[in-house]
């Protein structure tokens, strides 16, 4: 047993050394508390660890900045096919963003589908697939442009052309994504033991066949394949309350790479009572997560029964807190699942 629990956590921790080495540049809207956020990082955790799942997230990003970034999401997803050795994992989401002065919109609606396989009662694979559907819109009311400032006057001037051809205030397309998780999980994470080793690892692929993304009508303007690499595992400290969950994230999307490590201190408060269910499990969790080059991410999380509660704020520490005086973005997570993160599952690999 110690060997498999040993290999295991060695698999975590050697695919995040061996993908570290890529460098971290500017990167794309994202959530910062990505670890709810399962089924939009990896359609493969469709209905994995659990058979009812609701999450709700908000980010509200830069308001020191102009016009800030709000974006929301909401998914659902769970697991069919509970009696049988192997399970589908069904889910669906939305997310709704609005970005700027201009407010950039997107909203985009995903399904989800996943085959769940237990290798053992320890450890299990899933794939999964997903396709969905995006919609872009943009204001160009409320811009200014360089061509409409008169030099001559050292003037701006809106009644000047901005000389822009943006075609259409809108496009869409269809949106596919696909990915691949392996679990492993041992032994109970209760007080009286907590001695609990579990462990994911997963790789996902979106947007594979490079969709058209142009205000401007121009076909040559696609977006670029983004390839996603996650891992997380949770180590109960044996007859104590605190359990270590160290987790990364990695985006490699065209020129922008984004690497994301963290560690989340969990505390738990209260076991759930065997016989009666009147006591409920209870647990409060602490933690980081560190942007590379980007931003220190402050997490706080409490857990009680079936529910979640997460906040973190992004503290800028890039270049760019010259401007946003290191204010970044207020990140709130609501979630439900069932059973609870507490109940001992039918394959110890979920968690």
């Amino acid at each position: 047993m110690k060997n498999n629990k040993s290999t295991s956590l060695k698999a975590f921790y050697f695919s995040f050394i061996l993908l570290i080495s890529a460098t971290a540049v500017a990167q794309d809207f994202h959530f910062s508390q990505f670890d709810e956020t399962p089924v939009q990082l990896n359609p493969s955790n469709t209905g994995v660890h659990h058979e009812i799942q609701l999450i709700a997230n908000y980010k509200d990003q830069w308001q020191s900045i102009s016009s800030p970034f709000k974006t929301f999401v909401v998914s659902f997803d769970t697991r069919l096919l509970r009696k049988k050795k192997n399970h589908i994992g069904f889910g669906f989401d939305f997310l709704n963003d609005k970005a700027g002065d201009a407010a950039v919109s997107t909203n985009q609606f995903n399904f989800s589908l996943s085959g769940i396989i237990p290798v053992s009662r320890k450890s299990l694979f899933s794939a999964g697939l997903q396709v969905g559907y995006a919609q872009h819109t943009i204001n160009t009311g409320s811009l200014t442009w360089g061509n409409q400032y008169n030099t001559s006057a050292m003037a701006f001037d809106a009644s000047r052309t901005s000389g822009e051809s943006i075609t259409t205030g809108s496009f869409g397309y269809v949106d596919l994504g696909a990915g691949i998780n392996y679990s492993y999980g041992t032994d109970e994470m209760y007080i009286s033991a907590n001695n609990a080793r579990k462990v994911n690892i997963g790789f996902s692929v979106f947007h594979p066949h490079q969709p058209v993304y142009s205000f401007y009508g121009d076909a040559s303007q696609k977006l670029f394949t983004k390839f996603v690499f996650n891992g997380n595992a949770a180590i109960g400290i044996k007859n104590t309350n605190l359990v270590l969950k160290p987790s990364y994230i990695i985006f490699i999307q065209g020129p922008a790479k984004e690497i994301t490590p963290g560690m989340m201190f969990q505390y738990i408060l209260q076991d759930p009572s065997k016989y009666t269910g009147n006591k409920k499990p209870a647990a409060f969790a602490i933690g980081a997560y560190y942007r590379l080059q980007d931003a220190l991410i402050p997490v706080v999380k409490f857990e009680y029964a079936n529910y979640e509660i997460g906040f973190s704020y992004d503290v800028n520490l890039s270049q760019l807190k010259t401007v946003t005086t290191t204010r970044g973005g207020l990140e709130i997570s609501l979630r439900f699942v069932a059973p609870s993160a507490f109940s001992k599952p039918r394959t110890e690999a979920r968690f």
